[in-house]
């Protein structure tokens, strides 16, 4: 059909469905390899049918333990792992580019390679829509941040040998050109969403990477290039989530992580987990967000602003709102308003500009929703708007939050309210290209079609058929 993804451009959910793409295989086409594997694996030959694989892709089942084994046979994957890190966690170790971002070691040196690793990979890398690191993986990335923190800070390697040399001095001037460079691109991420920008962050990682490599010295100013390029790799991984990118969004968070410890930044890594806590809580587990911010938090409380422990605060409560720790959330929210109420600090830094007393509220209600008190996230809405919430500087998150509106009334039965609401992110979705406003408006969209006996229901589905 004319218009129809191909296989070419669709986002790939799970690790099989990536690893089918590698081979070209279909899924019928898999099946006979994998039940090849499976008569030499000594396990018979496997009971075929004609959606065993999408089934298995889709979470309705899980194949076997002898389907396993020979997976990983036919991956190159070591047979423990299969046992070690179920399914189909195991298969992620299928992907080698992702080695030198999960695996190096928390060093200097460790950081260059992820740096170089981060922004590899080719159009399947790009489309892989799963989270490349959950559970242990997670904890133990974030420990290792913290841990990194504490060592003493390393000289920059020299430029390898027969090298180019390139004579770029790093001056106060230069860097303040390039951090207002970063500055100008979240703002324009406000604006226009994560499809547009990708590749425009990715230019700005490239040359922040290329001139970090340029110095073989150690100092402030080195300091700061590598808390920008920490940033740069950030804001690739926020566009890359909110695209749909989750692997790739993973590799950049890490390598994020990784620049900020080199860079003796906890400001930049506690920001990071924070953003990397978003991308968990929503596509897996929500208590592995938790502590991620747990340990941004535990690891930054004495070296950062009361802006940014307020930011903190709030990101730890989307996180529990997920988990359903009502009590935990509300807590962790008033935190949030006492630490903003300490009023700005000069060395506030210029990415925390987004928390607005409207957004703290925004989130509150966003987080009822969650525990499922529409009329509770109603009331935080109309707060956020009482205290100027700055709609037409976000307009991504605006879109996100006329969702959740809607979805508080159509909760409460207030059908005509809900389809007001969603009506208005619809046409201010029009200007956006991200995929989370117009998943969330798919989802309201169908919520809302058991009701189209409504007239105000009908006309929505109507307008957005």
């Amino acid at each position: 059909m004319e218009g129809e993804p191909t296989m070419s451009d669709q986002l790939l959910p799970h690790p099989l469905a990536a690893l089918r793409a590698e081979l070209g295989l279909s899924g019928e086409q898999y099946l006979d390899r994998l039940d090849d594997v499976h008569c030499a694996l000594g396990c018979g030959r496997m009971a075929k049918n004609r959606q065993k694989v999408s089934r298995w892709e889709n979470g309705v089942n899980s194949p076997e333990m002898p389907a396993r084994y020979a997976m990983a046979r036919l991956h190159g994957i070591p047979r423990d792992a299969v046992t070690e890190l179920g399914w189909p966690d195991f298969l992620l170790l299928a992907f080698p580019d992702d080695r030198p971002v999960l695996d190096s070691p928390w060093t200097l040196a460790g950081t260059v390679a992820a740096v170089a690793a981060a922004a590899r990979g080719g159009s399947m890398q790009d489309r892989r829509g799963f989270l490349i690191a959950s559970g242990a993986t997670l904890t133990g990335l974030a420990t290792s941040w913290s841990l990194a923190l504490a060592e003493p800070a390393e000289a920059l390697p020299a430029a390898p040998a027969g090298a180019t040399p390139v004579n770029t001095r790093l001056t106060p001037a230069l860097l303040d050109t390039l951090e207002q460079r970063l500055d100008d691109l979240r703002r324009l991420d406000d604006v226009l969403g994560g499809a547009r920008l990708r590749q425009t962050a990715i230019a700005e990682y490239d040359l922040l990477e290329g001139l970090a490599k340029q110095t073989g010295q150690h100092g402030p100013l080195e300091h700061r290039l590598l808390s920008l390029l920490a940033e740069s790799a950030r804001m690739c991984g926020w566009l890359q989530f909110d695209s749909g990118h989750h692997a790739r969004a993973q590799r950049f968070y890490i390598t994020a992580l990784r620049a900020s410890a080199s860079a003796s930044d906890h400001q930049v890594g506690a920001n990071t987990l924070a953003f990397m806590a978003i991308q968990v809580y929503s596509e897996g587990n929500p208590q592995d967000a938790v502590n991620l911010v747990r340990a941004a938090q535990d690891t930054s409380a004495r070296r950062t602003t009361p802006r940014v422990k307020s930011m903190l605060h709030a990101r730890a409560a989307r996180a529990l709102s997920k988990t359903g720790d009502r009590a935990a959330c509300w807590r962790e929210l008033d935190a949030a308003r006492t630490e903003y109420a300490r009023g700005p600090h000069d060395d506030d830094p210029t990415w925390s500009y987004w928390l607005t007393p409207g957004e703290i509220e925004m989130l509150a209600g966003s987080s009822a929703l969650d525990l499922d008190d529409p009329r509770r996230a109603l009331t935080h809405f109309e707060q956020a708007r009482h205290v100027q919430y700055a709609a037409d500087g976000y307009a991504r998150d605006h879109v996100l939050y006329l969702t959740r509106t809607a979805r508080a009334h159509l909760q409460l039965g207030d059908l005509d309210a809900a389809c007001g609401a969603a009506t208005d992110a619809f046409h201010q979705n029009v200007t956006l290209n991200s995929s989370r406003p117009s998943d969330a408006l798919d989802d309201l969209r169908d919520d809302l079609a058991p009701h189209r006996h409504v007239s105000a229901v009908r006309d929505f589905l109507l307008l957005t058929a």
